[in-house]
């Protein structure tokens, strides 16, 4: 199922008693577990974190019991256990309602086999990297919600810039504020929470548009630690999608309304620094600017032996000569 689709479980209270929560996206696994968590109850609650994990002990937690007490287990790990032994488990919550199994799975460079993702039927959910800020948003509310936290839509939003889009960042700050009892406005945003890398992809972003020398915040960036080609190149397609997007309600409608276009409204100086990005690009070009991001990502994923550094740097600086080429009508 999808992400969607779960969240309607939860709303209607019609969540199978066994699930399969899986991505390489922390965040969305450990929130979303932890809200099944507390859908489910925590009576008898066995949990197994990573090398924790054992069977015997699971299958006795879900052994049939005289006092017909609820029984849960929760496996949190990186890889997957034996499927005959995931499948005893699933066997014995779908002979008692009363069984509970929640499986979440990290899978990073996890090699997980049809068998055991069959065992769970259809319930399970992968979960994938928000497409863009309003998807974003939407968990870190869910975040904020679980955490009794007062939090402020645009201070959300920054914090979400300022950790280049790391929702497992934006959680330590969230339970940061919370654990201080703290409301998470725009003023305490920008006096407690700072960057860890001291270059952000906004910063890189910003001089790609405008023409300037990146090179050495480039640099600096890809030695922070944060660094990611895939979430880079993400990071771009997201941030030309945003200007796409006011660009394209401009040209329909003649106006800027910033809660038409994004569905929030972000803070002032955000609102003017996006109309002006829009008004420096032409349909033409943006398209030229999405093949070649296209072409940058299908390169990366299929060519072996790639010096993905340079050829990022190298596809780049391609992309400033296709923004500084305004006119052109080809397929770069």
């Amino acid at each position: 199922m999808y992400k969607k689709d779960l969240d309607t479980l939860l709303y209607s209270k019609n969540l199978p008693n066994y699930i399969l929560l899986r991505s390489n996206d922390e965040f969305q696994n450990e929130l979303y577990a932890k809200e099944i968590l507390n859908y489910f109850g925590n009576e008898n609650l066995v949990s197994f974190y990573y090398d924790e994990y054992s069977f015997e002990q699971a299958k006795n937690t879900l052994e049939p019991s005289l006092f017909g007490d609820k029984n849960i287990v929760y496996i949190k790990t990186n890889r997957c256990v034996p499927t005959k032994e995931i499948k005893v488990l699933i066997e014995l919550c779908k002979k008692s309602q009363n069984n509970y199994l929640i499986y979440e799975l990290f899978e990073d460079m996890t090699k997980i086999s049809n068998d055991f993702i069959k065992a769970f039927e259809k319930n399970f959910v992968r979960f994938f990297k928000p497409n863009n800020e309003n998807e974003a948003l939407a968990l870190m509310l869910k975040k904020t919600n679980m955490l009794n936290l007062n939090a402020n839509t645009a201070a959300l939003l920054q914090i979400y810039k300022i950790h280049n889009e790391n929702l497992n960042l934006v959680a330590n700050e969230l339970e940061k504020f919370a654990m201080l009892g703290i409301d998470l406005s725009l003023e305490n945003m920008q006096k407690m929470v700072y960057p860890l890398s001291e270059v952000s992809f906004e910063e890189i972003f910003n001089k790609i548009i405008n023409l300037q020398d990146f090179r050495d915040e480039f640099f600096r960036y890809i030695q922070s630690g944060s660094y990611n080609e895939s979430e880079f190149l993400n990071y771009m397609y997201s941030a030309f999608f945003k200007i796409f997007k006011v660009h394209s309600y401009i040209k329909i409608n003649g106006k800027f309304d910033a809660r038409e276009i994004l569905g929030y409204i972000p803070p002032t100086y955000v609102q003017n620094e996006l109309k002006n990005q829009a008004l420096k690009f032409n349909t033409i070009l943006l398209k030229n600017i999405f093949i070649h991001l296209n072409n940058v990502e299908y390169s990366l994923k299929s060519k072996q032996k790639l010096d993905k550094t340079n050829f990022m740097l190298s596809s780049l600086l391609k992309l400033q000569r296709i923004i500084a080429n305004k006119n052109s009508k080809s397929k770069i």
